[in-house]
């Protein structure tokens, strides 16, 4: 029986003190199960005079430690927060602080230790946690204030999100998460109540309340085995049934949020917690496109992947998920030219390659239902690859191959009818034109009888129609994004697939060092080094485990925009300590090194790295000028590269960098920091710097950016563009076109070029080798009358250029020295061969050349698993880049 002291437990029965105004136990708090009614969320507003508890803030704003509290912002499991003040500094924080009510010395270990987790996450996708502290007897957690509620605030005002913007928050939640498991933290408990919102509009992930280290490095409270944690609703299966969780349990949790913003409510739902449990485990969700018809099937695809049962079925990464998910993002895609479209059309190359008896002219001549079948077979293949490809993946094995895809005007897939749309527009035109054409005019039964008029207009039929799709290729401009008019008729485009971009990351040189036993103290931070004695100290924050750099105040206090800096690239300013009357101001340490120590001794940076820190600066440059935090002057020292491979500017020079004193630029101006953005750049390894890349550098020494704006966001697109060579890139163009036409050629001399034979004798095997030999003297050809143009079709298609040591295009010379040593090792054995012996001579003469061609084709395989420099491009001093 309840007592006037004591309530009971809604979902286990136990007993609730009176004085808590919860109506669950501490114990089912933990256990997730906030969310009693479908997945509402446990985020709550409380108007002026409600309370929590009798011993909570009526009335704000009031007192709290060094705080002013302004509101409520919400409660949750292991607490209440609080929007505040700090009264020393001004600045605005959330204060997080455990409920009285749950108080204990085991859940005030699990709320420190969700500090000490999230402390571990510093991105922008990420809330900042500032410290961790106790007040009135109360440990208090100090973190960043999103400023926009939750993505659950906004379902709530606006109702289910569009597609895209919907997508773009979870591109960011994605972010967040992948960045906090970068630093061994499991999130475990994603869901729209803690996802907040920033006033840009960007997502932040918060409330790390039932996240768990992957690493283990100073977390020693885990969760029991067994123990059930999470929001049912969100939660994975294996997490519901208390089975060991890993990466794919996040994403599974993503795949729910995403859910919930597209059609405003949980993928499982019951009138209890029991019967959400039991529905997430068993059940599968409604189809997201029978819920809501504008949500394309290929995005209901991506997140029904995200809630398999079972963590095989689900994406294996993040960056897989997010490859995923940025088709349907607001982010445009980069329109194909037609230069990288172009590629050999099997239909054309088998036209030319089957013979005029067995293609061009066994219908026109038999005229039978036989010949009709035949003829109609092969087109209706043909319809059916490009048709199906296209339309159910977007693009078929060439296409795919390049990094390309069809997309509707929108970006959504084509779909079935759109692509046959596609296809049928090229051919319709060229055989509605040349199969009438032809039945007219031929009469002949035999290509032996046929007379000089109908060989002249077989001939202009069979040659020149095939050439009528390039007419369609006019309508085709930067403005229309490349829209050919078979794109523009079907109502698609032809893109290049987006990626999510991949920092290289680097190993720190600079490690940091854990406190001794008997380490000194300098306010709430253990000292570790003193990096300059007395005036930049490395520390450790003993509660939190973050380490942080402490320098002495020597001048003015940082202005109160620079204590409120929250971008990535600038440290954290923490907070001041006063100690034996000498005042120091509190930075975060990043784990990573000096720039300056990258390029010591006259290394240079890869262009893949040096585009990224690129950005970064002029980012911060930009974000620096507009809110007054910028140093006058600017070194190489000031430049700090985390190990994620981000850019760090730090508002004094690293002291123990080679290159300690370098010059100082000043940076009040454009020009100035134009000057300092290309010191910078000056170091990039220019035997790699793609061809795109080069205008942009030379107008940066030139200086003639008329804005940073501009310049920052000219930088942003060159993260867009490809900058090194894959080997798959690399293999493409040296194989693609010579291998597909020695297929084509081989299949249509094996069924109708008899007169082949004759040369070759009865062997397929002869016939393959000289097929290869063929197609491979050809392609030396046509690349010798490649050389004045500076490139080769190969190289065109696969956007590829051959550059010489000072990372200019090489010269026509050079060119010519490169093509000799790639085709003569080649073309003079064999020569000398068929020579000596005749072809095809004897089975001595075939080996031979077999020896020859394998050997060749050994180099081509090196320089394809070497892609920037194959043994040929050693040779000749060339180097491959992107164009």
């Amino acid at each position: 029986m309840n007592t006037p002291d004591t309530n009971t437990c809604q979902r286990c029965g136990a007993v609730v003190p009176a004085r808590s105004t919860e109506e669950l136990c501490p114990a089912c708090l933990m256990a997730g199960a906030l969310e009693v009614t479908g997945g509402a969320a446990e985020t709550v507003s409380l108007t002026s005079g409600e309370s929590l508890s009798r011993d909570e803030p009526t009335e704000f704003p009031c007192a709290f430690g060094s705080y002013r509290l302004l509101g409520l912002l919400g409660r949750g499991g292991m607490g209440t927060v609080y929007e505040a003040e700090e009264i020393a500094t001004g600045r605005r924080v959330a204060l997080k602080m455990l409920g009285q009510q749950l108080d204990s010395p085991e859940l005030r270990q699990r709320f420190l230790r969700e500090g000490r987790l999230a402390a571990g996450v510093n991105h922008p996708n990420s809330l900042y946690i500032f410290g961790s502290e106790e007040i009135d007897g109360l440990p208090v957690i100090t973190m960043e204030i999103a400023g926009s509620g939750t993505l659950k605030d906004k379902l709530k005002k606006r109702g289910p999100l569009p597609v895209t913007e919907a997508v773009d928050s979870i591109l960011d939640v994605i972010t967040g998460l992948e960045a906090a498991f970068a630093g061994g933290v499991l999130h475990r408990d994603i869901k729209p109540s803690n996802c907040f919102v920033s006033p840009d509009g960007s997502v932040k992930v918060g409330d790390f309340g039932l996240s768990v280290s992957t690493m283990a490095r100073y977390d020693t409270f885990i969760t029991v085995s067994g123990q059930i944690m999470g929001t049912p609703a969100y939660a994975p299966p294996e997490q519901l049934r208390g089975d060991t969780a890993d990466l794919r349990a996040d994403i599974y949790s993503v795949g729910a949020t995403l859910f919930t913003l597209l059609t405003g409510r949980a993928p499982f739902e019951g009138e209890n917690v029991v019967q959400i449990v039991a529905n997430a485990i068993n059940n599968t969700p409604e189809p997201l496109t029978g819920l809501r018809e504008d949500v394309p099937p290929e995005l209901e695809r991506v997140v029904t992947r995200c809630l398999a049962k079972e963590p095989d079925g689900r994406y294996a990464d993040y960056m897989t998920l997010r490859n995923a998910l940025l088709p349907f993002s607001s982010r445009e895609p980069e329109p194909a030219s037609l230069k990288v479209r172009t590629a050999a059309v099997p239909y054309v190359i088998l036209m030319l390659a089957v013979g005029n008896e067995q293609f061009h002219l066994r219908f026109i001549m038999e005229r039978t239902l036989p010949s009709a079948v035949y003829y109609l077979t092969f087109l209706g293949c043909g319809l059916l690859y490009f048709t199906l490809a296209e339309g159910i993946w977007g693009g078929g094995f060439g296409k795919r191959f390049k990094g390309l895809r069809v997309v509707r005007t929108d970006g959504r897939p084509p779909g079935i009818g759109r692509a046959l749309t596609r296809i049928l527009v090229p051919v319709l035109t060229i055989e509605g034109i040349r199969m009438p054409l032809l039945l007219a005019t031929i009469s002949s039964t035999r290509i032996d009888d046929m007379t000089t008029p109908e060989i002249v207009i077989f001939s202009v039929a069979t040659g020149l129609c095939p050439m009528i799709p390039v007419l369609f290729n006019l309508t085709a401009r930067r403005e229309n994004g490349f829209a050919t008019l078979w794109d523009l008729v079907s109502g698609t485009r032809v893109v290049v697939k987006q990626k999510g971009l991949a920092r290289p990351s680097l190993e720190p040189v600079v490690k940091p060092e854990d406190p001794a036993e008997n380490a000194e103290a300098l306010g709430p931070y253990l000292i570790t080094d003193e990096i300059i004695p007395g005036e930049w100290i490395a520390a450790i924050d003993p509660v939190l485990r973050r380490r942080v750099w402490l320098l002495r105040r020597t001048s003015s206090v940082p202005s109160l925009a620079r204590r409120d800096v929250a971008r990535q690239g600038r440290l954290r300013w923490l907070q001041k300590v006063e100690a034996a009357e000498v005042t120091w101001d509190a930075y975060e340490a990043v784990q990573g090194v000096p720039f300056s120590s990258l390029v010591d001794d006259g290394q240079q940076v890869p262009w893949e790295t040096l585009r990224h820190l690129l950005h970064d600066l002029a980012s911060e440059l930009w974000s620096a000028t507009g809110d007054e935090t910028l140093p006058a002057e600017l070194s190489l020292d000031h430049v700090w590269v985390t190990a994620q491979g981000n850019v760090v500017l730090l508002d004094v020079p690293w002291p123990g960098a080679p290159t300690a004193g370098s010059d100082r630029i000043p940076v009040g101006d454009l020009t100035g920091q134009q000057r300092f953005l290309d010191t910078i750049a000056a170091f990039v390894e220019s035997t790699g710097l793609p061809l795109h890349a080069r205008p942009v550098l030379r107008n940066l020494k030139d200086r003639k950016f008329e804005k940073l704006s501009f310049l920052t966001g000219t930088l942003r697109g060159l993260l867009d563009r490809p900058a090194e060579v894959s080997r798959g890139i690399r293999a493409g163009s040296i194989f693609m076109i010579p291998l597909y036409t020695g297929i084509m050629i081989f299949v249509g001399t094996r069924q109708g070029a008899d007169w082949l034979y004759g040369i070759t004798g009865d062997s397929a095997g002869m016939l393959a080798l000289s097929t290869a030999m063929f197609v491979l003297v050809g392609s030396a050809l046509i690349q010798l009358l490649e050389v004045p143009l500076r490139t080769t079709s190969g190289h065109s298609i696969f956007r590829l250029a051959v550059v010489d040591i000072s990372g200019e295009r090489a010269d026509i010379p050079r060119l010519m020295i490169r093509w000799a040593i790639v085709w003569l090792p080649l073309l003079v054995p064999v020569s000398i061969v068929v020579l000596l012996t005749g072809w095809p001579g004897s089975t001595v003469t075939a080996l031979s050349t077999l020896a020859v061609l394998l050997l060749w084709l050994g180099a081509a395989f090196h320089a394809a698993l070497h892609p920037h420099r194959g043994l040929h491009d050693r040779l000749a001093g060339t180097w491959v880049v992107r164009q």
